[in-house]
């Protein structure tokens, strides 16, 4: 089926089964080299930094697409950056607020 594509573009971090037919390969970061949220099963969101600096020419998924629109659409996509950094520190101040102080 991936031989059928006009065009396949992948992201990734290793060589695999997809890697050869790409088009287009883009070197991504693994988990240790990126910085983000996720959210634990018991609905709690957490926020993680790098722990590593990524190799070479990697570089987090959401910086390739963020180009990628910018470079399509001729607009400048900081705009939405900005709009998940204050959201992402809003929330946090919420969540601190609710649980009411930290205790040792």
């Amino acid at each position: 089926m991936l031989g059928r594509l006009e065009t396949l573009i992948v992201s990734d971090i290793l060589p695999n089964g997809t890697t050869p037919r790409a088009h287009y390969l883009l070197p991504g970061c693994a988990h240790a080299e990126k910085r983000g949220t996720f959210t634990t099963p018991k609905g709690r969101v957490q926020k993680f930094m790098p722990a590593v600096e990524p190799p070479g020419a990697a570089r987090p998924e959401w910086e390739f697409l963020n180009e990628l629109v910018a470079r399509v659409t001729g607009r400048n996509v900081s705009g939405p950056l900005k709009v998940c950094s204050t959201r992402w520190r809003r929330t946090c101040r919420r969540s601190t607020a609710s649980r009411g102080p930290r205790r040792g």
